[in-house]
């Protein structure tokens, strides 16, 4: 990523969040975890990314506009085809004021699944329209791992927190993070 970026002359720092308790994984809070951490350091421009998605067209700009931009909606792995339109997850650009004006993501999506709906969801809820580019812009592939067993109370969980957005999300995350700078990247680890 750091060849990528550089060849990009952009000013970034990458952030990896790690999960340290026995829970299910939960994606959402760990974005949510390393946005507060960048929000705090005054970054003005947020890429919210899964580890395993690989970009591969040096056009797909590392950088915010106006609008929220689903960064990957061409994956290898859907062969290059969205499989449904709200679909905003994997790689996601956004402003730290967006982000905050809806309060990230949930925290209560554990396991795989139905979190970046919610987010999709905030997003309309409060006017801000996500955008794309082409398909062929928004090309990844998907590094090859352990499928995730999806959360059967996925979709519950996105009924009941529909009308919590204001409650659930940055602003309900406790402080117990630990921040370690290393050289090439920031680590958080989370609980």
């Amino acid at each position: 990523m750091h060849h990528f970026l550089q060849n990009q002359r952009i000013h970034y720092q990458i952030f990896i969040v790690d999960q340290n308790d026995t829970l299910p994984f939960n994606r959402a809070k760990m974005l949510n975890y390393g946005a507060k951490v960048a929000i705090e350091m005054d970054y003005s421009c947020l890429i919210l990314h899964d580890v395993d998605l690989i970009p591969i067209n040096t056009g797909n700009i590392y950088g915010c506009s106006k609008m929220p931009r689903h960064m990957s909606s061409s994956l290898d792995t859907f062969r290059y085809n969205l499989p449904y339109l709200t679909l905003f997850g994997g790689a996601v650009a956004i402003l730290s004021s967006q982000y905050k004006r809806v309060n990230g993501m949930s925290n209560k999506f554990y396991g795989w699944g139905a979190e970046d709906d919610d987010f999709y969801r905030r997003l309309i809820a409060n006017g801000i329209m996500p955008c794309r580019f082409s398909p062929e812009v928004s090309r990844y592939t998907m590094l090859p791992h352990m499928k995730e067993m999806a959360s059967a109370e996925r979709f519950t969980v996105l009924t009941q927190v529909k009308e919590q957005h204001k409650l659930d999300g940055l602003s309900s995350l406790s402080d117990n993070i630990v921040i370690k700078p290393k050289n090439l990247y920031t680590h958080i680890i989370a609980s």
